[in-house]
């Protein structure tokens, strides 16, 4: 473990020196007339808002939420007044500003609703006290809609949203007709999410709710759907007792990518005997993620990976990769090292075979990880070759004049052996 340095001058701390610098620097924002900031707010987006009041006093100022209290039961049952207080919000002429909502009676506050440019409407209930946390559903239907409708809201996010407010949100996101982006974050207890969406809703992002069991959209213009890795880790779980398996190979690359150890997870899939992989192609980063949920296979006995151009690809970055098993950012002989015996696999099959090099690698660590497997098989792609299949093995080269069958020969550069096709009987 190492820590990492910190910069001084003079004996200063980074901060120190920060802080001297901000009161040296002139505040020339501060100077420009109201209308003009409000003008600039406008224009950028909360989160830039939100960076900026560093860099203002009058611009803080803007920012300073307003009070407002409403009565305890318009949270659990009728939203209307709440619905009413936040019409008039947003159809303030002021641009960007907060408004507290305080219960009536009750000195803290259970909702900070801020305004952003472009219909941005952010809600966070983090504020509520909620002495028992309780499981709960929640509907968000845009068929029905009682009182106000928030005409500017395009973007909606909700943070810490528990039982006590459900039904206030469920009544708030019926108002937004023109809803484009929706985001959940944080909702500790939300067990049950029904979405019924009209036309407008394109985008969809769920982060951070760890008691989600199941999930309903009815959206049919949803472009994108955004589910945090963890929950699709929980969805994988609730499949891990079945015997035959199919997934795209985009997605074990995603989570792989993201940091998971099929290998360290607390539930394997025992019970798996056939497993199927679709990929738009074999890379690396595809090779060493299928590698690392070939872990997690210990009685797997057939294996088929097919190779489509035409199926879906997801490109995705390499992140957490510190925490990460060693591949993705080693190289192959580590990951091949790393790779556990499979045991009960008896027959590998690869359709859409070209030969390049992370297709050669991949079939020499199933031999190399199938320690007893009867029958390594390709099936070439269209473009290079006609359906017949090919069974493959590695032979010594001074072994290859005893070989009576038609052969195909491939040298692969980075491992000492050379892959002998030999045309299958069928």
């Amino acid at each position: 473990m190492y820590a990492k340095k910190s910069s001084s001058v003079c004996g200063s701390s980074s901060k120190e020196q920060e802080a001297v610098l901000m009161e040296e620097r002139p505040d020339l924002i501060s100077s420009l007339p109201d209308d003009i900031l409000k003008n600039i707010m406008s224009m950028i987006s909360f989160k830039e808002a939100i960076q900026s009041t560093t860099l203002s006093t009058s611009w803080r100022g803007l920012m300073s939420p307003y009070s407002v209290k409403v009565e305890r039961n318009l949270v659990r049952s009728d939203a209307l007044e709440s619905k009413r207080i936040l019409e008039s919000f947003l159809g303030s002429r002021e641009s960007f500003r907060s408004l507290k909502l305080y219960l009536d009676l009750c000195d803290w506050d259970f909702a900070v609703c801020t305004r952003g440019a472009h219909g941005e409407l952010h809600l966070d209930f983090s504020g509520q006290k909620e002495l028992v946390p309780c499981t709960f559903g929640l509907v968000l239907d845009h068929s029905s809609c009682i009182g106000p409708r928030f005409s500017s809201v395009r973007n909606l996010h909700l943070r810490s949203v528990s039982h006590l407010v459900g039904n206030l949100v469920g009544d708030l996101f019926s108002s937004c007709r023109i809803l484009e982006t929706l985001k959940l974050e944080k909702c500790r207890g939300l067990k049950n999410l029904d979405i019924k969406s009209n036309s407008c809703l394109q985008n969809l992002e769920i982060a951070d709710c760890p008691n989600i069991a199941t999930i309903t959209i009815s959206a049919e213009n949803l472009k994108s759907f955004s589910f945090d890795c963890e929950e699709v880790l929980s969805l994988l779980s609730s499949v891990k007792d079945v015997e035959i398996l199919t997934v795209s190979g985009w997605l074990i690359e995603v989570l792989c990518s993201a940091g998971v150890i099929f290998s360290g997870l607390d539930f394997k899939f025992s019970k798996l005997k056939e497993f199927r992989c679709v990929c738009s192609k074999i890379s690396s980063k595809t090779r060493d993620s299928l590698a690392c949920f070939l872990n997690a296979t210990p009685s797997l006995e057939e294996l088929f990976v097919k190779i489509d151009e035409k199926s879906r690809t997801v490109e995705c970055a390499l992140s957490n990769q510190y925490w990460h098993e060693p591949h993705l950012w080693k190289d192959y002989k580590t990951v091949k090292s790393n790779a556990r015996w499979l045991k009960d696999l008896k027959t590998a099959k690869i359709a859409g075979f070209t030969g390049e090099n992370d297709e050669l690698l991949l079939v020499d660590l199933l031999l190399h990880t199938g320690i007893n497997l009867k029958e390594m098989t390709v099936f070439p792609s269209t473009q290079s070759d006609d359906w017949a299949s090919w069974r493959v093995g590695r032979v010594p080269c001074s072994q290859l004049k005893y070989i009576k069958l038609k052969y195909v020969l491939i040298s692969c550069p980075q491992i000492d052996a050379c892959f002998v096709l030999t045309e299958a009987t069928n």
